[in-house]
């Protein structure tokens, strides 16, 4: 059976996540006999590649918000057989066409389903719809959902949950929301796509730099530019000089390892990284350009510290037994990383923004480096039952996309669980304080600007409405028709004043 696997990939700017988790999401459909793949992209060339299978063209969605809603309409009326919806060389035609000649689709993981990414949401659910209407197995896997989707997405969003046969949710807020979207869709909770993810012998694409690597012990820092409502400059300093006290702490030095960024252009990351260095007074900081998913994989594995405001550093340092220490600079962040780090019982490790500003994170970075050896050994024990976790999804995945019943989701955990080692409770209480009020006033700002920005959409739509009816008028006022029929007017005036 031919399987279509729909991620975020191909995209100029280089994104290791979106990547490793499409890379991970091949592995396991070929580790259970799923081996005939098609990868949609923006960039075929590339993705076959890095893949090894063959690659189409995805479907774009336009930015806007009333513009996505609108063409999600046509592309499905389309799929319904109504060809005068869109234009005769729109891609939608060839996207529904490489769907129709596949037996199934993988909707690969993710946190882009919420209206902060809306055309990519609304890509995501075009093809679970598509796919279902003909007639294909849908299976959407680790996702995150939401936690913002404003008017039409959250009514799109649950038309892409009851479109598939199985759903994949990698942390409990994201389960919470699906089930309450769409309570009779088959919703299990799971783990990040790329957890456990290989990297033996694979390199994607090349990249430099790497010489630069000490040679002993480092710490893997990765920082977005999003910095909240802080003054950029000011969270620069300020996370210039937690690097500094990380690197003083551990005796080791700093390693920064872009996650996002576009191949020889040092931008978004490499940007970030360079900026924060400039400011940073302890032992020389190492700035590797953006390298591929499994050398970035293989990168994070051999830190003996991560700390990072990104999401997939998170994921790549647990399951290797890495400490690690997360900062989330908005409400959306948080969600995920410290999701992430709850399925590894760690989720004290995800601090928020005021925690970098008060200083707690430096007191978490030292209370994680001096229990770096307890912190290691629990991740190493935990490790069998997240792997057997992760291996049951796939293992449902796979049962879905063939047609055939899946499990009943996750199993409960023995009582031979560890518990994860104790962590100073000083830092840990003044860390939640923060959060507490951080988060609401975080996530509040996040829905203004989505609201904002479908408002202004709206806006502009009435505007556009309001400029051609005033064109269609003037047109009308300056025609032929218009002027004989105002001089027919005229002289029925002129008949009726004489009667």
């Amino acid at each position: 059976m031919k399987v279509a696997v729909l991620g975020d990939v191909g995209q100029p700017i280089y994104h290791v996540g979106d990547e490793a988790m499409t890379h991970a999401a091949i592995d396991e459909l070929r580790a259970r006999g799923l081996d005939d793949v098609v990868v949609f992209t923006r960039d075929v060339g590339s993705s076959e590649a890095a893949f090894g299978a063959p690659a189409v063209p995805t479907l774009a969605f336009p930015w806007p918000p009333r513009e996505r809603s609108d063409y999600l309409r046509r592309v499905l009326a389309v799929a319904r057989d109504e060809p005068d919806a869109l234009p005769a060389a729109d891609p939608a035609r060839d996207f529904i066409a490489h769907l129709r000649r596949c037996d199934a689709l993988l909707v690969a993981g993710g946190g882009n389903m919420n209206s902060l990414y809306g055309w990519l949401l609304y890509e995501r659910v075009a093809a679970a719809r598509i796919a279902r209407a003909l007639g294909l197995q849908v299976v959407v896997s680790g996702q995150t959902l939401g936690p913002d989707l404003h008017g039409p997405d959250r009514d799109a969003a649950r038309t892409l949950l009851e479109a598939a046969h199985l759903i994949g949710a990698r942390e409990a807020p994201s389960l919470q929301l699906m089930r309450e979207l769409a309570p009779g869709a088959s919703v299990q909770a799971c783990l990040d796509d790329a957890s456990f993810l290989s990297d033996a012998g694979r390199k994607d694409t090349p990249a430099g730099g790497v010489d630069d690597l000490p040679t002993g012990p480092y710490i893997a820092a990765t920082f977005s530019p999003g910095h909240g409502e802080v003054d950029r400059d000011a969270y620069l300093s300020v996370l210039a000089a937690a690097l500094d006290e990380a690197a003083d702490l551990t005796g080791h030095p700093v390693v920064f390892l872009p996650h996002m960024a576009t191949p020889g252009r040092g931008d978004v990351d490499d940007q970030m990284h360079r900026d924060i260095a400039a400011r940073m007074t302890s032992r020389q900081p190492v700035l590797l350009p953006i390298q591929d998913a499994h050398r970035t994989l293989e990168l994070t594995r051999q830190a003996a510290l991560v700390i990072t405001s990104r999401y997939h550093p998170v994921v790549f340092a647990l399951d290797a037994g890495v400490p690690v220490v997360a900062i989330a600079p908005e409400a959306y962040s948080d969600v995920r990383m410290r999701g992430a780090l709850r399925n590894w019982g760690l989720d004290p490790l995800a601090l928020t923004l005021p925690s970098l500003l008060d200083g707690t994170l430096a007191r978490a970075v030292t209370d994680v480096w001096s229990r770096r050896d307890a912190l290691a050994s629990y991740l190493a024990d935990i490790r069998a039952s997240r792997l057997a976790q992760h291996r049951r999804w796939w293992d449902d995945v796979a049962s879905a996309l063939n047609g055939q019943a899946t499990g009943p989701g996750p199993v409960a955990e023995s009582t031979g669980v560890p518990a994860p080692p104790p962590l100073d409770p000083g830092w840990q209480a003044q860390a939640a304080a923060s959060a507490l009020s951080f988060l609401p006033t975080a996530a509040a700002s996040t829905r203004w600007r989505i609201e904002n920005e479908h408002l202004r959409g709206d806006l502009d739509a009435v505007a556009g409405e309001r400029d051609s009816a005033r064109d269609e008028l003037s047109a009308w006022l300056g025609s032929r028709s218009f002027k004989l029929a105002r001089k027919a007017a005229a002289v029925a005036s002129v008949v009726r004043r004489r009667r």
